[in-house]
C-alpha cells in the first residue's frame, strides 16, 4: 500500500510539474500579440525578433497538430531521417490550419479576433492538461535525436546556418495596408485568396497596427518559408548523402549570394519557388513510408500546391499517377485504392480551388530553355556550385556503369535514385512546357546543391578510415562556402533594421 501511494503522489509531481511549465510556456508564446501592440515605440529590430519568437511559436503549433492527427488516424510509418517526421508534421498541421482558419475568416471582424483566442486557449490546454501519456511524450527537439550526435565541425556548421538565416532577413517592405502587401509579395497574383485568408487569420491581432501587420507577413514569407525549405532539403538530401554533407548542402544554400539577391527582387519567391523540393520530397517519403495512409497527406500536398498556383495542380495530378503506375507498382491494388482514398480528400479540396479561382491559363508561364542562363547565374554566383558538374556525371555513371571501380564506394539506392531522376525529370519537363516557378531561384538552388554534394560523398567514402583528413577537407569547403557567402552585404542589409 505505500508503495502505491508513493509512487501516484510521484505521478501527481509530474502532471502538476508538466501541466505549469506546458501551460507556462504555452501561453508566454502566444500572449506576444500583447507585448507587441504595448511596445509599438521600440525600434523595428525588437519587433521584428518578438514576431519571430512568435511565428516559431506558430510553426509548433503545426507540429503538435499534425502529431494529434497521426495519434487519430493511426497513421504509423517508416522514416529515413528523424527530420522526415519534422517535416511532414509541420506541413500536415500547416495545411490543416490553412482549412480551419479559412473557416474562421468567413465570420464577422469581431467573431474573428474572439475565435482566434478561442481557438488557441483551447489548444493550449488541450496540450497542457496531463496524463500519463502526455508525460513522457515527444516534444519538438525530440524530433532532431539526430543533431544529438553531431561533433564540433557539424555543430559549428549549424550556427553558421543559424547566423546566416538570421542576417539574410531582406529589407522591410515600405507599404503597410493589406492590398499593398499582397500586391508586394504576390505581384503576379498566383496565390490563392484562400491563402491570404489563412495568413490574415494567423497574424490577426495586428491586423490593426500597419506596421505591425507588415513586420508579420514578412516574417512568414522569410523566415518560416526559408526554415521550411531548408529542413526539407535536408531531409530529401539524407535519402542519398551521410549527415555530414547534407548539413553541408544546407549551408551552401543560404550562404549562396544568389539568395539575397533574388529576395531583393522579389520577396515571396521563395514561397512559389519551394514547392518543387516538397514535392520531390513528398514523392520519395510517401513510397518510403510503406503505409497507404500517407495518402491524406499526399493529397493536401496537391492542395497546397494548388494555392501556390494553379498549374502545380497539373504537378499534383502526375506525382499521383507515377506513385501508382511506376513507385508502388509492386504493391496490391488494395493498397493503391486505400492510398487514392486517403488522398481523395485533398485531390478534392485541389479541385475546388482550381474551379472556384480559376486562373489556370494565367498560371501556365513556360520557362523554355531559359533555365539554362538561370544555372550559369547561380553558379557564377558561388564557385562551390562548379561541382554540381561532376555530381550530374558521377549520377550518370553510376546508373548506367554500376561496377565502375572508382564508384564502388558509393552505395546509392537504385530504387531511390530512380525516384530521383524520374522526379527531376517531371519537374525540368514541368518547368520546360507548362511553368517556369520550376526551374528558377530556389527551385534550382537545392538541384545544383545536391549535386555539389556528390563528388564529395565519393571522396569522403573513398577516405573513410582518414579521419583527420576528412575534417581538413570539410573544413576547406565550410571556408569556401563562406568566403563567397557576401556576409558583409548582408550584414549592411540587417543593420538598417536598427536605424529605423
Amino acid at each position: 500500500m505505500a508503495n502505491t501511494l508513493e509512487k501516484k503522489s510521484g505521478i501527481l509531481f509530474l502532471k502538476s510539474k508538466f501541466f505549469i511549465y506546458r501551460l507556462v510556456s504555452y501561453f508566454s508564446f502566444l500572449l506576444i500579440p500583447v507585448y507587441v501592440q504595448k511596445s509599438l515605440d521600440i525600434r523595428p529590430v525588437y519587433q521584428v525578433f518578438m514576431m519571430l519568437f512568435y511565428s516559431g511559436f506558430i510553426m509548433s503549433q503545426w507540429f503538435f497538430l499534425g502529431k494529434e492527427i497521426d495519434h487519430r488516424l493511426k497513421i504509423y510509418f517508416r522514416v529515413n531521417s528523424s527530420i522526415d517526421r519534422v517535416v511532414y508534421r509541420l506541413f500536415l498541421g500547416l495545411f490543416f490550419f490553412i482549412l480551419v482558419f479559412n473557416l474562421v475568416y468567413l465570420l464577422p471582424s469581431k467573431w474573428i479576433y474572439n475565435v482566434f483566442w478561442i481557438i488557441w486557449g483551447v489548444l493550449g490546454l488541450f496540450y497542457s492538461w496531463p496524463t500519463r501519456g502526455k508525460i513522457i511524450q515527444e516534444s519538438v527537439t525530440t524530433n532532431f535525436s539526430e543533431f544529438k550526435y553531431l561533433d564540433s565541425f557539424e555543430k559549428t556548421i549549424v550556427s553558421l546556418v543559424v547566423l546566416m538565416v538570421a542576417v539574410t532577413i531582406p529589407a522591410l517592405p515600405e507599404l503597410v495596408q493589406k492590398e499593398a502587401l499582397i500586391l508586394y509579395f504576390d505581384p503576379a497574383q498566383h496565390l490563392s485568396p484562400m491563402f491570404w485568408n489563412f495568413l490574415t487569420v494567423t497574424y490577426y491581432p495586428f491586423k490593426n497596427y500597419p506596421t505591425l501587420f507588415k513586420i508579420a507577413w514578412s516574417s512568414y514569407f522569410y523566415v518560416v518559408n526559408i526554415c521550411l525549405y531548408l529542413l526539407t532539403f535536408y531531409a530529401f538530401a539524407r535519402f542519398f548523402i551521410s549527415r555530414r554533407l547534407s548539413l553541408l548542402g544546407v549551408f551552401a544554400i543560404i550562404s549562396s549570394w544568389s539568395v539575397s539577391k533574388i529576395l531583393v527582387s522579389d520577396y515571396g519567391a521563395i514561397l512559389f519557388e519551394s514547392y518543387s523540393i516538397l514535392w520531390i520530397w513528398g514523392l520519395l517519403w510517401v513510397t518510403k513510408s510503406s503505409t497507404y495512409r500517407t495518402g491524406l497527406f499526399l493529397g493536401l500536398l496537391g492542395f497546397y500546391g494548388a494555392l501556390l498556383n494553379q498549374s502545380y495542380a497539373l504537378l499534383s495530378i502526375l506525382q499521383v499517377l507515377v506513385l501508382i503506375f511506376y513507385f508502388l507498382k509492386d504493391k496490391t491494388d488494395w493498397f493503391k485504392r486505400q492510398l487514392l482514398k486517403y488522398a481523395s480528400f485533398g485531390l478534392a479540396l485541389m479541385v475546388l480551388v482550381v474551379i472556384f479561382n480559376f486562373s489556370l491559363v494565367a498560371d501556365i508561364e513556360p520557362s523554355g530553355i531559359d533555365f539554362i542562363s538561370n544555372i550559369k547565374t547561380l553558379i557564377d554566383r558561388k564557385a562551390f556550385y562548379t561541382l554540381s558538374f561532376f555530381g550530374v556525371l558521377i549520377v550518370l555513371l553510376k546508373r548506367t556503369t554500376p561496377r565502375l571501380r572508382s564508384l564502388t564506394a558509393l552505395h546509392f539506392d537504385k530504387v531511390r535514385i530512380d525516384e530521383f531522376n524520374i522526379g527531376l525529370f517531371i519537374l525540368f519537363s514541368f518547368g520546360i512546357v507548362i511553368n517556369g516557378l520550376t526551374l528558377q531561384g530556389f527551385s534550382l538552388l537545392w538541384i545544383i546543391a545536391f549535386f555539389s554534394l556528390i563528388p564529395l560523398e565519393v571522396v569522403f567514402l573513398q577516405i573513410s578510415r582518414l579521419r583527420s583528413s576528412r575534417n581538413m577537407i570539410y573544413l576547406i569547403y565550410i571556408l569556401i562556402c563562406l568566403l563567397d557567402s557576401h556576409f558583409e552585404g548582408r550584414f549592411k542589409i540587417f543593420l538598417k533594421l536598427f536605424h529605423r
